[in-house]
């Protein structure tokens, strides 16, 4: 059996994937770890936006983790499928 190649194309966009999901996480975690600093910043400026700074770090966190899940899913599946004869 002749074995199908994919394009370069997909493990780039698996890698760069996998990239801007850790970022993603990291981005979350310094943000709700200096959540004081910036907290006091938009109180300075007028912009008491406790509400929006929350969603921004549950988004970051969350589309980070669903990146990488993505991803793990992907490479989960097709080694079932390397794996399974039929």
């Amino acid at each position: 059996m002749a074995m199908i190649r994919k394009p370069k194309t997909n493990s780039l966009f698996s890698i760069a994937q996998v990239i801007i999901g850790i970022a993603l996480l990291a981005l979350s975690t310094h943000l709700a770890l200096a959540s004081e600093t910036y907290l006091e910043v938009l109180n300075q400026g007028g912009l008491n936006q406790y509400h929006a700074f929350a969603l921004l770090v549950c988004f970051s966190f969350f589309a980070g983790i669903l990146l990488i899940a993505q991803q793990a899913f992907k490479q989960d599946s097709h080694q079932f499928d390397e794996l399974s004869s039929y």
